[in-house]
């Protein structure tokens, strides 16, 4: 019986462990690309009269003080602070709770860098997520998301303590699963 056991115990050594060194495999690899409102991550304009989505390349445009109301008024007021709620909406259009805000600089933006709760795109203006959780310790604070939510984005802006110029930004919208 002893000797059965020490054949079978050194006939699978022989064979092997299924264990390897290297090996390479070509596959192709599909990734689709959807606009602001299709996306995994959805965006929606909610105020037409300052923000569109009729681009060409299915972006979102916010555009601040060029319109004139039927009343009368043109652009915002001097040294004052502006808040516009609800200009656009982030959905979460995906399969698992995220954190949704902003993150980090378009100009050098690094993956996982984090999620904010506000971007500004040009000095004087600020973009800020409603309902923002911050996760302690992490580098998470943005809107929880379960899949289907949306959360709001409000725009502030600012000429009492700056001077926003007539110029564009760009502002990076994201989003993090928690246990990233």
């Amino acid at each position: 019986m002893a000797g059965l056991g020490a054949l079978a115990s050194g006939s699978a050594a022989a064979i092997g462990t299924g264990a390897f060194s290297s090996v390479e495999a070509e596959r192709d690899v599909t990734v689709e690309v959807g606009g602001d409102n299709s996306a995994y991550l959805g965006l929606e304009a909610e105020r037409d009269d300052i923000i569109s989505d009729d681009g060409g390349d299915g972006q979102l445009s916010l555009d601040l003080g060029s319109q004139t109301t039927k009343e009368g008024g043109d652009g915002f007021n001097q040294d004052a602070e502006t808040e516009i709620d609800g200009v656009f909406k982030i959905i979460n259009q995906g399969t698992e709770t995220v954190f949704a805000g902003f993150s980090g600089n378009p100009d050098d933006y690094l993956p996982f860098a984090g999620i904010e709760p506000t971007a500004e795109p040009i000095a004087g203006v600020e973009l800020e997520v409603q309902n923002s959780t911050n996760v302690e310790g992490d580098i998470i604070d943005g809107a929880e998301l379960e899949p289907g939510d949306s959360t709001l984005v409000d725009v502030t802006v600012d000429t009492l303590n700056e001077d926003p110029e007539e110029e564009s930004g760009e502002v990076v919208i994201g989003a993090l699963v928690e246990d990233y």
